[in-house]
């Protein structure tokens, strides 16, 4: 393989700032320019890596968020009255919250052209308003939409949600959801998305997590409108299982092919930097053929997110 191996990160999760990126992803005694999890500090560290493109999936935890000011209250004494009028009003802050999360998101895409964006999207926090967050992103120039199906609670087919998946395949829009074993997030609960809308640009994310045999009996139904990512990566004796990695690289290969890997995007979940190129050299180590290292790395998440060659020329490496 080339000494140069072109990566697209499809697959993180960005931060505003160097202060938030400690508070979210805290490392003791990093220096500080360790931290490159965010839009003014990602480029010097994708330039050195290989990187072309980062797509940042936009996800926010309200339902922990509201439950732990509950729970807070509750302990200094407020009344279930309170309490009550609490999370009327904590419903339509974490409403806010979501809608600057996506602006700050969409804002920094505009201004840097190897950054996309995907908007958050949760029917049960925004209800009636879901649609109207959605076109306001659209408008504003957010790529696709992020969905969570076991941390918003809603099942892949929620009927706010189909209207979102029409128009997602109305615009060409992609879909990227999260995918595990947990009630809202197994892998089979898609196939009614997915066969009402053949057309849809899907991602299925954590290809590497259990129930690898559901994605695969899914791939082979649905050889259109389904692709999927790698992160979190893959079991192996540095890394080992936990999180979204269940999948040991002596069965990589072997599964892999049997999805397809024309269809599989490499991404690192979690932030840029530190250790999140580790799937990329997992990868690179295994009897891929060089064309498929290649695929996975970056050419289908350019043929996915219709990203341009990048002119490596331009940048200090």
């Amino acid at each position: 393989m080339a000494d140069f191996v072109e990566i697209v990160n499809m697959h993180t999760h960005l931060v505003r700032n160097l202060q938030q990126e400690k508070q979210v992803y805290p490392h003791p005694g990093w220096p500080d320019d360790w931290y490159v999890g965010s839009p003014d500090r990602m480029l010097p560290d994708m330039n050195a890596n290989g990187v072309s493109y980062i797509v940042t999936m936009n996800v926010m935890d309200t339902h922990a968020m509201v439950d732990s000011r509950i729970r807070r209250a509750r302990a200094q004494g407020s009344s279930e009255d309170d309490i009550a009028k609490a999370r009327i009003d904590l419903r339509e802050d974490m409403r806010q919250r979501a809608r600057d999360l996506n602006d700050w998101s969409i804002a920094a895409a505009n201004t840097e052209p190897r950054l996309i964006t995907y908007m958050m999207i949760d029917p049960i926090l925004m209800g009636e308003t879901t649609m109207d967050e959605f076109e306001r992103c659209v408008a504003l120039g957010a790529s696709g939409v992020k969905v969570h199906p076991d941390i918003y609670e809603h099942a892949p087919d929620n009927a706010i949600m189909m209207q979102i998946y029409e128009r997602c395949q109305e615009l060409g829009l992609g879909v990227l959801s999260d995918s595990r074993n947990e009630p809202f997030g197994q892998p089979l609960g898609w196939i009614p998305v997915l066969k009402t809308f053949p057309h849809l640009k899907f991602i299925m994310a954590h290809l590497c997590d259990e129930m690898w045999d559901d994605r695969i009996d899914l791939a082979r139904q649905f050889g259109d409108n389904l692709w999927f990512d790698m992160s979190t990566g893959l079991v192996d004796d540095h890394h080992p299982a936990g999180g979204h990695a269940s999948m040991p690289t002596n069965q990589a290969v072997r599964v892999f092919r049997k999805v397809g890997t024309d269809r599989i995007m490499y991404g690192s979940d979690g932030r840029p930097g530190g250790d999140s190129m580790y799937g990329v050299r997992q990868i690179i180590e295994l009897p891929f053929t060089d064309e498929e290292k290649e695929n996975i790395l970056s050419k289908n998440a350019k043929r996915f997110f219709n990203l341009p060659d990048f002119d490596w020329s331009t940048v200090g490496r």
